[in-house]
This record gives structure tokens, sequence and C-alpha cells, in this order.
């Protein structure tokens, strides 16, 4: 397993926890989840070192360093940058008490 693979698993995990996990906080009339986004933007982070990481190990390879991430990165790096952001939204959005 490459080193910037685990980076992007890391990713993939905090998402994965943010369902689980739960900190309201009142904001205005509303609540919004304050822990899932700390946790989302560690994952934001986690990727975006996966990311260079990736990039840099793909131009290594190519003569004159032109070449980038693998193209199974590059696709999970996306469904997890989309799975970050739709968390990030579900978790800001402020919801009524009940």
């Amino acid at each position: 397993m490459p080193p910037y693979a685990l980076q992007l698993l890391i990713a993939l995990v905090l998402v994965g926890l943010t369902p689980l996990l739960s900190y309201p906080l009142a904001v205005g009339s509303g609540w919004v989840d304050a822990l899932d986004a700390a946790l989302l933007v560690l994952a934001l982070v986690n990727l975006r070192i996966a990311w260079g990481a990736a990039n840099h190990a793909g131009a290594a390879r190519v003569p004159g360093g032109r070449g980038g991430a693998p193209a199974w990165f590059v696709l999970a790096g996306l469904v997890t940058a989309a799975l970050i952001t739709w968390a990030m939204v579900r978790a800001l959005t402020p919801t009524l008490p009940s």
C-alpha cells in the first residue's frame, strides 16, 4: 500500500465517524454539529496531504517530473471530497431543536 493511501483511508474513516458522533452547538435559533465539522476539517486536511503526496510520487516516476496521481487515487479522492462536502453541509445546516 502506498503511503498516501493511508492518509486517504484516514480521511474516509473520519467521514464515516460523523454519523456516529455528535456535539450539538446552539447557533441562533437552531443547532449545528460542531464535532462533525471539526472531524470533517481534519478529513479535508488528510485528503490534501494525501493528494500532494500522490502527485509528488507520480512526478517522481515520470522523467521530467510531469506525472500525477494514479487514476484510482484521483477517483477515490474525488469521491472522498464529495462525501466531505455532503457531510459538512449536513453538519453545518442549522436544525430546529425538537
